[in-house]
This record gives structure tokens, C-alpha cells and sequence, in this order.
């Protein structure tokens, strides 16, 4: 029999004269089929992940995980959540990829036995092992201290020397589809720790592995320098917004006039009138003096009408608006721009801030980012209201901590939220956000921090970038492959 999987289109003869119907097969060799975790699963041997790794466990230098690492995941979860603050910090499986995470959950201390295995440690890779398996990142100081899903197995290197060379290898195309054709499951697919000890692990040589390594480190570091400055900015902002540190009410019923309910877009919707979100308002126009609408502030406010999509692999990049919140996500999509209306009104440019329209109040609803050159000529969803800035005005990182603040910000943002099942924001309503505006300086040390904060984040996805291609290079050399594998071109993306 066959040594290797092969993607083999076979004519096959349909019942009742039904003609003939093309459907993959794969000879693959007995020894296969009886050791490691094939489970006799058909599809496994069709992914590319298969005959990558079939590939790489042919080359001498490879060697397996279990040599380099130690994987684990904690019991499973089950948690009773409480009212914010009373309990544990949690962090979902999602939440952890986030460019952003913030804690939305608290679970009970009391009814968690497990409590210490849940957290993290800086020196560990986290890969996803539930749903979207084989997605990886890094632990950053959000992730400190904060309960994490078990849905992240726990990826610990024997020698640090080899974190980064493991983090590059491990975002690179190839370890993923590696990932995802050991994956198990009918609708949601898993992954064990046993799964990737044996997992083979590209091993060029030292200097190589070492330069590499050496890149994804530094782009780490950035990025998490790139948060602190930007905590700094929310930090400077808050102390303008709220200088005696009144606590808000935790109280969200209020009483109001008839006229309040009834005047502008208020829908009579409840979200609006929120006595916490009053309060912050109160603060604001107090602390300020002077407000002024987004749209003065702005050249435009506006999102795209929503289309038809057409995906294909030799398309331009596409980002939906959660890939966008998370960490240098690789492209998973390309999308035939030319085919829609218009299809420039949806490009994405550097220096715009864009927000997430649409989603829960609790989660990406109302967010939002700068975007850098690392977006130009990116297609983006049509779920992002596109903010044009007006520096001469007021500063691009000045209103994206105004908007983006998790405390005197975007609950100011989510009260114009509309809808029942899945929540809309919409460019009318955002044109009346009000800003505070303080003086000159205070402005500008804010968004000195946020600007500086926005461009380190790139130059960070860039290196971090460079150095997984890098990884991807130096696999397709050591297994002979012409040029490296592509995510979006790869069977099991």
C-alpha cells in the first residue's frame, strides 16, 4: 500500500443510474492505520495537515513535542458566576486572543477547587483545543491573575531558550494544519494534550532557530509595551474625567422625564437611561466644561451597506470585525472585491478608528481601534463603523482613549446600542457621542501616549509577522516543499 496520504479524486458509480460523483480517497499504508490517534477517521487523511506532518517526521532534525515541552490542560470548568467584582476574574478561550481582553465574568472563589491550575504563567504558549483548534498565543500581563478557560491547553518549554522558536513554528501555517487533521470530534472538534506531544516539531539549525526565536520575542515585547502605554493614556484620561475617584453607582434603574423618553432616537429603550451611565456622563461634562459631538470633531462617521460576499484564494485579504480585535491574526479569507458595488468604500486606510457595530453589549459592541498600514488595502466587514479623524481638531489618539475607555468611554458608546437578539450601533447616533475636551496639553499628552502606543502595536505585528514567515520558510526548506504553505490556501482553514 501507499506510504504517504494522497488526495485522490476517484470517479465513483452512483446508485439507480445516477451517473458518477467525484469524491476523495486516500491510500494510506496498514502501519498508519494501527499506531498513534487515526482513530480510523476518513477525513484525517485528507487534510493537508496529514501530508505535512507525514512530511516532516521524515526529516532527521525533527523531533517531537514531548522533547521540547510540557503540555497539560486543567480540569475541566465548571463555574458559578457572581456580580462583577465579588469573584475570580475570568477570561474565555476568545478573550484570551483579544488585543483588549478585558473581564467581563466573575465566578465564585468558593465553588472552584481548581482554582490555581486555571491561571497562567508568563513562560507558557496557550493553544486553543476546543472549536477553532490550533489557534496560539502568548500570555500577557491581562492574563495574569485571572482565571482561563480550559478550553487553552497550557504549552510549558523544558528550556526557555526555545520559547520563541516554538511560538514562530507554532503561528506558522504548517503547525496548524498539523493541528487541525489531529482534531477529533463531529461538531466540535478537540484536541488532547497527548495530541500534540507527538506532534513533530521542525528543528533547523540552532542559529537559524536562535535568529528567529530571537525576532518573535522582541515582537512580544513590543506589544506588550504597547499596552502599558496605552494603559498609561487611560490612566492620564480617567484622572482628567474623574479626578476624586467617585465610585459610579452600582444602581442602573434611574427615573426620568417623560420628554427624555420620547425625544431624538431614544427607541424608549432602557440601555440609554442607565443611572451608572448618567452618572458618567455627569462626570464628563463636569470635569471638562466643554463638549463637543463626535461630528465636530471628525471628517466623517459612516459604515458600509451590507453585501453579498464572494471568497476565493487568489481574492484580496478580508477581515471580519472580531478578527480585527484580536492579535495579528493571519489572513483566513480573501474575498472578490471586484464583483461588489463600490468596493472601495470598504477598504480599510491607515489612521482611520473604526468600531464594532454590531455584537453584545458585554462583549466587541462599540469598541474601537486605530487602524495602522498594516490594514491598508485590507477588505474590512461591513460591521465596522469607519471613523475618518480630523487631527487639526482633536488628535486621533485622544478620541480613540475618549471612545475606547472601558470606564468613562464605550459605556457611553454601548447606550445608544439597539436591537434585541444581537444589539446595533449606528453612525447617527455615534455622530452625537459627546467628547470632553480639556486643555491643549492634557489633550496632547494623551494622545502622545495612545499614538505612540498604536505604533509600536504594528511595528510589533509586523516583526512577530516576519518572524513566522520565516518559520513557515524555514519548514518548506528542510521538507522540500516549493515555497511556503498559505493558511487561506490550506485544506483545513
Amino acid at each position: 500500500m501507499a506510504q504517504h496520504a494522497v488526495n485522490q479524486p476517484a470517479a465513483v458509480e452512483t446508485p439507480n443510474g445516477g451517473g458518477t460523483a467525484r469524491v476523495l480517497w486516500a491510500p494510506v499504508s496498514t502501519k498508519v492505520l494501527t499506531g498513534g490517534d487515526r482513530r480510523f477517521e476518513a477525513s484525517t487523511f485528507l487534510t493537508d495537515g496529514f501530508g505535512l506532518r507525514q512530511g516532516l517526521e521524515e526529516v532527521a532534525s525533527t523531533v517531537p513535542f514531548a522533547d521540547l515541552v510540557r503540555v497539560w490542560m486543567p480540569n475541566r470548568l465548571k463555574g458559578y458566576p457572581v456580580d462583577e467584582g465579588r469573584g475570580l476574574p475570568y477570561l474565555s478561550a476568545g478573550q484570551v486572543f483579544e488585543s483588549q481582553p478585558r473581564v467581563r465574568k466573575w465566578l465564585a472563589e468558593g465553588m472552584l477547587a481548581n482554582a490555581d491550575s486555571l491561571r497562567v504563567d508568563r513562560s507558557w504558549i496557550l493553544l486553543s483545543r476546543s472549536g477553532e483548534v490550533g489557534r496560539v498565543t502568548a500570555v500577557y500581563d491581562e492574563h495574569i491573575d485571572k482565571i482561563i478557560s480550559d478550553d487553552l491547553l497550557r504549552v510549558d518549554p523544558k528550556d526557555s531558550a526555545d520559547y520563541g522558536w516554538l511560538y514562530a513554528y507554532m503561528k506558522t501555517p504548517t503547525f496548524f494544519s498539523i493541528a487541525r487533521s489531529a482534531q477529533y470530534g463531529h461538531m466540535i472538534k478537540h484536541l488532547e494534550p497527548e495530541h500534540v506531544l507527538s506532534m513533530p516539531v521542525a528543528m533547523p539549525d540552532k542559529a537559524e532557530r536562535r535568529d528567529i526565536g530571537d525576532a518573535a520575542e522582541r515582537a512580544l515585547s513590543m506589544r506588550q509595551s504597547a499596552r502599558r502605554l496605552q494603559t498609561e493614556a487611560d490612566a492620564l484620561y480617567a484622572s482628567l474625567v474623574n479626578p476624586d475617584e467617585t465610585p459610579v453607582d452600582e444602581m442602573i434603574f434611574a427615573t426620568i422625564g417623560v420628554t427624555d423618553a420620547l425625544s431624538g432616537r431614544r427607541r424608549l429603550e432602557g440601555q440609554y437611561h442607565r443611572s451608572d451611565v448618567l452618572q458618567i456622563e455627569n462626570m464628563v461634562r463636569t470635569a471638562s466644561g466643554k463638549v463637543q459631538p463626535l461630528s465636530q470633531l471628525v471628517k466623517s462617521v459612516a459604515v458600509g451597506a451590507r453585501f453579498k460576499r464572494y471568497f476565493g484564494d487568489n481574492g484580496t485579504a478580508y477581515r471580519s470585525a472580531s478578527e480585527l480585535f484580536d492579535v495579528n491574526p493571519p489572513v483566513s479569507k480573501r474575498i472578490y472585491s471586484a464583483l461588489l458595488p463600490h468596493p472601495g468604500r470598504y477598504m480599510l486606510r491607515k489612521g482611520w478608528i473604526i468600531m464594532a457595530c454590531s455584537g453584545q453589549t458585554y462583549g466587541l459592541l462599540g469598541r474601537t481601534m486605530v487602524l495602522t498600514e498594516n490594514h491598508e488595502g485590507v477588505f474590512g466587514s461591513h460591521d465596522l463603523i469607519r471613523i475618518v479623524p480630523d487631527d487639526d481638531v482633536a488628535r486621533t489618539g485622544y478620541l480613540q482613549t475618549a471612545l475606547n475607555h472601558v470606564e468613562y468611554g464605550r459605556p457611553r458608546v454601548v447606550r445608544y446600542a439597539s436591537g434585541t437578539s444581537v444589539p446595533h450601533l449606528d453612525p447617527p447616533d455615534i455622530r452625537e457621542v459627546m467628547i470632553p475636551r480639556f486643555d491643549p496639553e492634557q489633550e496632547a499628552a494623551i494622545a502622545d501616549l495612545s499614538d505612540e502606543a498604536t505604533a509600536l502595536a504594528a511595528d510589533a505585528d509586523r516583526l512577530e509577522t516576519a518572524a513566522v514567515q520565516a518559520a513557515e520558510a524555514a519548514v518548506a526548506r528542510l521538507t522540500g516543499r516549493h515555497g511556503p504553505l498559505s493558511l487561506v490556501n490550506s485544506a483545513d482553514s
